[in-house]
């Protein structure tokens, strides 16, 4: 399965993630896109275990649930693996060669850091554009994953009567949300840190306007906010996560919960950032763009923006797509739908 495989045939995006399935449908183009179909299903307990599928069954009926609840149409879908299983390398490699030869050169330098038999892997490149270092080669993106891990995505929806047509990574999703969102745009020469906040674990993607510069997974996901709810409540799992999507929480929820957890989050923002500008010649970044549902947290993105003294803003996916689905609806769901969205573009010319 190529993960750069190039089709013009509309998909649904499929963002399967350790908490929650997201699925996004887009018509229309790149430049006007319609979001016909969404939906966000929790998975149970026991589904995911360290980002892959441990339960196939679990995972399949909530992927037929979204597709009922979203009443999506589309026969084809993306999805993506967590990029914590996928090992990627930029290589400078002649800019004249034939593609024939360039695969094989790909083939050739892959042996040299992957630490898997080469015959266990799915590779897959692309060209990304004339080498800063040499005028003479192309920067090329390798991208290899465990076959057994893209197997289990394969089996999972090609068994949901749905045709695979992509498997990509999730952050390459996310940051083609994040470049289509020009008003997300940096104001100034510096880069742009997108964190996107995941259930058990975060990953900071800090961009400039042509390509990631840095990418670093931490230890920190919305776990950390439903276990303060949990302690200041007395409540189980389950009631917690209703208080979290409450449009009503306790009076005080802001003081007890959300300020104590927009503390932790300013801390992982901080450290993520102190270890790129320790690796760069950087010392400072435009903004921060905050992914993942709990951003959808209001006042989130505020609270932080005061704590860092940064710019603080949040992604949303559909900020410039027609949503002729649940449109009532979709705003609290939006910030999780980034990933699924991102795969739905895919399908867009």
């Amino acid at each position: 399965m190529k993960l750069f495989t190039k089709k013009s045939k509309a998909v649904i995006g499929i963002d399967i993630g350790t908490h929650s399935i997201k699925l996004v449908e887009l018509a229309g183009s790149k430049a006007s896109p319609r979001v016909v179909a969404w939906a966000v299903v929790p998975l149970p307990a026991g589904a995911f275990s360290e980002n892959a599928i441990a339960n196939a069954e679990l995972v399949a009926d909530a992927l037929n649930e979204a597709m009922v609840k979203s009443g999506a149409k589309g026969e084809a879908a993306a999805v993506a693996v967590s990029s914590s299983h996928a090992i990627t390398k930029v290589l400078g490699m002649p800019a004249e060669i034939g593609e024939n030869e360039l695969e094989e050169q790909i083939n050739i330098e892959a042996l040299h850091f992957i630490p898997y038999p080469i015959d266990e892997v799915n590779l897959d490149f692309e060209i990304i554009g004339k080498s800063d270092a040499n005028e003479d080669e192309n920067d090329v993106l390798l991208v290899a994953c465990r076959r057994s891990i893209v197997d289990d995505y394969i089996d999972l929806i090609e068994g949901s009567s749905l045709e695979l047509n992509y498997v990509d990574i999730d952050t390459y999703a996310l940051e083609r949300v994040y470049r289509s969102q020009n008003s997300l745009g940096a104001q100034s020469d510096q880069p742009v840190a997108v964190f996107d906040i995941g259930a058990s674990s975060s990953h900071l993607m800090v961009m400039d306007s042509d390509r990631v510069l840095y990418s670093r997974h931490q230890n920190f996901g919305s776990a950390q906010l439903i276990k303060l709810i949990r302690k200041e409540y007395g409540v189980s799992a389950d009631e917690a996560e209703e208080i979290l999507a409450s449009s009503q929480p306790p009076g005080d929820f802001l003081t007890a919960v959300q300020e104590p957890f927009v503390e932790m989050l300013r801390q992982e923002v901080s450290r993520a950032l102190q270890f790129f500008y320790s690796s760069s010649t950087y010392s400072n970044i435009d903004s921060v763009v905050l992914s993942g549902g709990c951003c959808g947290l209001a006042g989130l993105a505020g609270d932080l923006e005061v704590k860092l003294r940064a710019k603080v803003s949040v992604l949303n996916p559909v900020s410039g797509a027609n949503v002729q689905s649940r449109r009532d609806m979709i705003a609290s769901s939006a910030p999780a739908l980034s990933v699924a969205y991102g795969l739905s573009l895919r399908g867009l010319s």
